[in-house]
């Protein structure tokens, strides 16, 4: 991929907020965007472990519930590693009570049902799963194809110009650019430049949210490109 698409930009500044966010969380206060970014890779994650459609629903709503009642996200300490990391932990300590038990779990104590759109996530793990491949693996694609779709939201450009770039992103020539989107070539590369700064900045406000300090944002920037770019099936 050539020079089109240097979505850092100049500026190098990193904001440490995700982590004080993190753990200042209060039960049912500022989880929607956590929630949004970290449901559909969970839920690839369980499936992947052999969970079937109805059980992985079943548990992930409960585990989310589980973390939000329980406050346990605040224990998640940035030291230690990734926020998905630390979830994938957490939902592995889950799993493994949960087979104990040898049954799902109610929710209880008033909990709400949190609503997330399965089927769609059921058709998304349908498309993304690869032979052999692992369930971290499945769920660190999940979670990076769900940040380049929130970041590409916030675009402001024509949904083809877009749809270009989000090709481009994933290692698509301008040849397969132009015959997916009808544009021209020269239409193509501009769309692209054009949105790829814009995209930059909102991409990099996104992550320096996640990492603490600016050896973890380049290396969950170096990983995040590579994800979205992995090939699928």
């Amino acid at each position: 991929m050539g020079t089109d698409t240097d979505i850092l930009g100049p500026s190098k500044e990193f904001v440490k907020t995700s982590w004080s966010l993190v753990r200042s969380l209060r039960k049912g206060e500022g989880w929607d965007p956590l929630i949004r970014l970290y449901w559909k890779p969970l839920y690839f994650y369980v499936r992947r472990r052999g969970m079937d459609n109805e059980t992985a629903k079943d548990l992930i709503q409960e585990f989310i519930t589980h973390l939000i009642e329980r406050r346990s996200i605040e224990k998640a300490d940035p030291s230690r590693g990734r926020f998905r990391t630390f979830l994938l932990a957490a939902l592995d300590n889950f799993l493994a009570d949960w087979k104990k038990k040898e049954t799902r779990q109610k929710r209880g104590r008033g909990a709400p049902v949190l609503s997330f759109d399965f089927a769609g996530g059921e058709r998304d793990y349908a498309g993304e799963v690869q032979a052999a491949e692992t369930p971290e693996t499945l769920a660190c694609r999940a979670w990076a194809h769900g940040l380049l779709d929130q970041c590409l939201l916030e675009l402001d450009g024509h949904s083809t110009h877009v749809a270009a770039l989000r090709m481009r992103l994933k290692g698509a020539d301008y040849r397969q650019i132009c015959e997916q989107t009808r544009l021209s070539d020269s239409m193509a590369h501009l769309a692209v430049h054009r949105l790829s700064r814009e995209f930059g900045e909102i991409l990099g406000r996104r992550l320096r949210e996640l990492c603490p300090d600016p050896a973890e944002f380049e290396a969950e920037l170096s990983e995040f490109m590579n994800l979205i770019a992995a090939p699928r099936s």
